[in-house]
């Protein structure tokens, strides 16, 4: 009986350990090796959406790049002067060289680190990567080998180019932007003494953003240098002829389409989802301020978000008005406290939010608003709401 127990026990202490030894296996951490040198992570790799994502500042640095944090701009800038990467955190694209190019995986922060998708350094880099088990091998290459190394003294950023050379240098540059199913290309050029930095046109524009080329709004999609001049004599850039046929290839904009389309799908999803949550009235009152006129009369400064899926032309809307002593402020030809506001031949999009302003020169005294509501609401399509 006793033997028989310590078998029973033993089988029953199997059972439970093999699981555990399974799950302790799949958690294993992945390891990174770079010329056969272990990076030494703060925060393991992670691998999320079948992509892996890396840290930042280890996985740059043992590129040898050098990594920069630009905390105004959350964005990590990894370079070694001629070749540059630069990634906002959590924006669909990065640019090598100041190439964009889509991620799929945005940068994210996880567990205070900036994590980064590995394949775009890599590819971005020219590198090579070999994948065991939970072991990845990279393998570097000369920057030559990189896909838009330019061969000039240039440090090109996704916003900036500056001269790394002793002479003053004209830098050329070609801004590729869409416009009704096309794609159009708009050349700029811009002078650097020794040392110096300058900013691209339309600089703070990311691709998908509006941007206005000549008193016409267009799609930005990136950018590219295209050569530099120095006393007269043109210098190409190696990498541009491929940074073109990237910009042109329609799979850039296919997968920056795709992206957006399926953020615009996930926007609607939640603004429906709002509009029960707002009892189905179509403007969301997101917030109001007070502010003064040249004559020291109050302005009521209403922000409103569309929660629709139309276009919102006409509304009218009411509030009450009390001063800075929460006492009621009446109009100045009424006995009542109670402001009605309009707003019409107004154009607010589906997901829009746009901020109004109606002057309180009759209830002079007014410091704070309370019980702001919609009272109608009229579409682009003809169809109206009405608060019953």
């Amino acid at each position: 009986m006793k033997k028989s127990f310590i078998a029973i026990m033993v089988v029953f202490i199997l059972a439970w350990s093999m699981p555990v030894m399974a799950a302790a296996a799949k958690a294993e951490e992945t390891s990174v090796y770079v010329n056969g040198t272990k990076v030494k992570y703060a925060q393991a790799p992670l691998t999320e959406k079948g992509t892996t994502i890396v840290s930042a500042r280890e996985t740059i640095e043992s590129l040898g790049l050098t990594f920069t944090w630009d905390s105004s701009n959350k964005r990590i800038i990894g370079s070694n002067g001629e070749m540059t990467l630069s990634i906002v955190l959590g924006a669909p694209t990065a640019t090598v060289n100041g190439v964009s190019v889509f991620l799929g995986t945005p940068a994210v922060e996880r567990n205070g680190r900036m994590m980064v998708p590995l394949r775009f350094l890599l590819d971005g880099l020219g590198a090579s990567m070999e994948t065991k088990g939970s072991q990845i091998k990279i393998k570097t290459a000369p920057k030559e080998k990189s896909r838009y190394y330019t061969g000039l003294p240039l440090e090109i950023t996704n916003t900036t180019v500056k001269n790394l050379g002793t002479d003053t240098v004209k830098v050329n540059y070609v801004e590729y932007i869409y416009l009704d199913d096309k794609m159009y290309t708009v050349d700029y050029s811009i002078s650097l003494g020794a040392r110096k930095k300058g900013v691209f046109e339309h600089s703070s524009a990311t691709p998908g953003d509006d941007v206005v080329v000549d008193n016409e709004e267009h799609i930005f999609f990136g950018r590219a240098v295209k050569s530099i001049e120095v006393d007269g004599k043109e210098i190409a850039s190696k990498g541009f002829q491929k940074a073109e046929d990237a910009y042109l290839d329609r799979s850039f904009e296919n997968s920056l389409r795709k992206y957006f389309e399926k953020q615009w799908a996930e926007y609607q999803k939640s603004l429906k989802q709002e509009l029960v949550k707002n009892k189905n009235v179509p403007f969301k009152i997101r917030k109001y301020s007070i502010s003064y006129d040249t004559l020291g009369y109050p302005d009521a400064n209403i922000s409103l978000l569309n929660l629709t899926d139309k276009r919102i032309v006409s509304f009218e809307l009411s509030f009450s008005c009390y001063d800075a002593y929460g006492d009621k402020v009446n109009g100045l030809f009424s006995n009542s406290n109670r402001f009605y506001g309009l707003g019409n031949n107004v154009s607010v999009k589906s997901g829009e939010s746009f901020t109004f302003t109606w002057s309180l020169s009759e209830f002079g005294d007014t410091a704070s608003l309370k019980n702001i509501q919609i009272d109608k609401v009229a579409f682009s399509d003809g169809t109206y709401w009405k608060r019953k």
